[in-house]
C-alpha cells in the first residue's frame, strides 16, 4: 500500500521495510498547457551530503553528465529534455545497503534549465511529485505530491532521504528557491564557474577549494522535554508598559479566539496573540498583506483583511508595533536571542530544514526592522549554535537559553523573541509537537505564559 505524503512529513523508510533495499527514484511533472513560449527543460538531481550539509567531492552532485555516484550506489537515469508522457520523467536508483557511510543525506532536487533566460519559473509546473519504488517487486512505497504551492521559484529541493540510528528516513521537503541550479549549489557547497548561466548545468561541477561548511545535525541526538498541554488556548496579551493591546476580535461573535494563516496555507497553523505570527503575518513578511485570512475559533467563520476594515486596521498596529519594539531594544543581545532561539527550534527534531533556515535568513535580509543587522553574523551565529547544539545537544541548549534569558526584564523583546520562533517552526507548513515543547521551554526561561503563543 502506497504512503501519502504531505509537505514536513517524515516516514521510517526501511524501518518499517526490512527488506527494502534496492529503490528507485521517480521524479515527475508537468508543464501547464496554457505555458507559452520556449520549451520547458527540467532536470532532477541528487546531492549526496555529509552531516554538514554539504557534499564530500566532485562525485556527489548526481546529474545527466556526473550520473554515478556513492562509488556507483546511486545512478541517475539521464536528461528528459520535454518531460512529455506518462509516469516518471527521470528516474535515480540506489542501493541503500552499500551507500558509503560518509554520505549521511541524499536531497533530490528539480531545476528549470535557463529558466531565467527563457522567464520561466515553476508556477508554470504542476504535478510535480517524487516516489520511492522497491527496485526488486516494481512496488510503490511512498509519494509525495508537491501541490501548486510555488510560483516564481526556479528550483525546488524536494525531499531527502537521510540515516537515522542506521536506518534510512524520508522527508517531504517541498522548499523552493529562486536562484536556480546556483543557489542549490551554493547552498551545498558546489561553486559553478561565472560564465555558467544561474539556472543551467555544466558541463562538470566546479567546485570550491574552501566551502563554506553551514549548519550539521546529529540524527542520533534524542530530545525529551517536558510535555506542554497542547489544549491552551490563546488570548491577547498586554504589552510591558501595563496597557492593554488593541485586540482582533471575531466581526460575527467578537470572539478574540482567532488564528491567522496565508490564504490556501491552511489557517489555524498561525496563531494570532498581541502580534501576528506564524507562516505569513509579521514575521513573514506579509503584514498587511490582503492575503491574510482569519478564523475564528468559536465560531469557525472566516475572512480577510481586504474586507474587514477593522481586521486591516489591526494588522497595521501590528507592524507599526513591531517596529516600535524593535527600535527600542535592538543591540546584539536581542539579536543574540533572536537567533539563538531560531537555532533550539530548528534543531528540535534533530534535522536542519531548509525551509527554516531560509525563514530566518530570508526575514533578516528584507524586514525593515532588522535592516541594521549583519545577515552575515546571523549567518554565523546560527551555523555556530546549531553546531553546538549537533555536538552536545543538552550543553548547548543551556548556553542557548542563557542567551535568551538575557531578554526575560524585557517582555514585549521576549514576546518577539518567542514569536520569531514559532515563526521558525511553522517554515516547513507544520508546526509539530516537538517545537511546541522547544517554545515551551523558552518561554519558561523568559517568565512567559506559553499559552500566549501556542494552543
Amino acid at each position: 500500500m502506497t504512503v501519502t505524503l504531505s509537505k514536513g512529513q517524515k516516514v521510517d523508510l526501511t524501518k518499517k521495510n526490512p527488506n527494502l533495499n534496492n529503490v528507485i527514484v521517480g521524479i515527475g511533472w508537468d508543464v501547464n498547457q496554457n505555458s507559452r513560449g520556449y520549451s520547458f527543460d527540467l532536470d532532477a538531481s541528487a546531492f549526496l551530503l555529509n552531516s554538514f550539509n554539504k557534499v564530500n567531492n566532485e562525485d556527489d552532485f548526481i546529474f545527466y553528465n556526473n550520473p554515478n555516484g556513492g562509488q556507483g550506489t546511486i545512478i541517475h537515469s539521464g536528461d528528459n529534455k520535454t518531460g512529455v508522457g506518462s509516469g516518471d520523467d527521470e528516474q535515480i536508483k540506489i542501493n541503500l545497503g552499500l551507500v558509503p557511510s560518509n554520505i549521511e543525506k541524499i536531497a533530490f532536487t528539480i531545476t528549470i534549465n535557463d529558466a531565467k533566460e527563457r522567464n520561466q519559473n515553476f508556477g508554470q509546473i504542476s504535478n510535480s511529485y517524487i516516489r520511492i519504488i522497491d527496485a526488486d517487486t516494481s512496488e510503490v512505497i511512498l509519494r509525495y505530491d508537491l501541490g501548486r504551492d510555488f510560483s516564481i521559484e526556479t528550483a525546488i529541493v524536494v525531499a531527502e532521504l537521510y540515516r537515522y540510528n542506521n536506518e534510512w528516513k524520508f522527508n517531504a521537503v517541498g522548499s523552493g528557491f529562486q536562484g536556480g541550479l546556483a543557489a542549490l549549489c551554493n547552498m551545498f557547497g558546489i561553486e559553478v564557474e561565472e560564465e555558467q548561466s544561474n539556472n543551467s548545468y555544466p558541463s562538470a561541477p566546479v567546485y570550491s577549494q574552501n566551502p563554506i561548511v553551514h549548519t550539521h545535525y546529529d540524527q542520533n541526538q534524542g530530545y525529551n522535554p517536558q510535555t506542554l498541554d497542547n489544549n491552551q488556548q490563546i488570548y491577547n496579551s498586554q504589552l510591558s508598559n501595563g496597557n492593554q493591546q488593541s485586540e482582533i476580535t471575531c466581526p460575527y461573535c467578537h470572539s478574540t479566539q482567532v488564528t491567522a494563516g496565508k490564504k490556501g496555507f491552511g489557517v489555524g497553523k498561525a496563531i494570532v496573540g498581541g502580534l501576528l505570527l506564524g507562516p505569513v503575518g509579521l514575521l513573514g513578511g506579509l503584514i498587511g498583506s490582503k492575503n491574510i485570512e482569519f478564523l475564528c475559533i468559536n465560531c469557525n467563520k472566516r475572512w480577510s483583511a481586504s474586507n474587514n476594515t477593522n481586521s486591516a486596521q489591526w494588522l497595521r498596529e501590528q507592524s507599526n508595533n513591531a517596529k516600535n519594539i524593535v527600535n527600542r531594544y535592538l543591540d546584539n543581545d536581542f539579536a543574540e536571542a533572536l537567533v539563538a532561539g531560531s537555532a533550539l527550534v530548528a534543531m528540535a527534531d534533530g534535522v536542519i530544514e531548509y525551509s527554516e533556515r531560509e525563514r530566518l535568513i530570508n526575514y533578516f535580509k528584507t524586514s525593515q526592522e532588522m535592516k541594521h543587522i549583519d545577515t552575515n553574523m546571523v549567518l554565523s551565529k546560527f551555523d555556530c549554535y546549531t553546531q553546538k547544539l549537533q555536538r552536545d545537544f543538552m550543553m548547548g541548549k543551556a548556553e542557548l537559553l542563557r542567551i535568551i534569558a538575557k531578554m526575560r526584564t524585557k517582555p514585549d523583546a521576549a514576546r518577539f523573541v518567542v514569536r520569531l520562533c514559532c515563526t521558525i517552526g511553522l517554515a516547513d507548513g507544520e508546526f509539530s509537537n516537538i517545537e511546541k515543547q522547544v517554545i515551551g521551554e523558552i518561554c519558561r526561561e523568559l517568565n512567559l505564559n506559553t499559552s500566549e503563543f501556542v494552543y
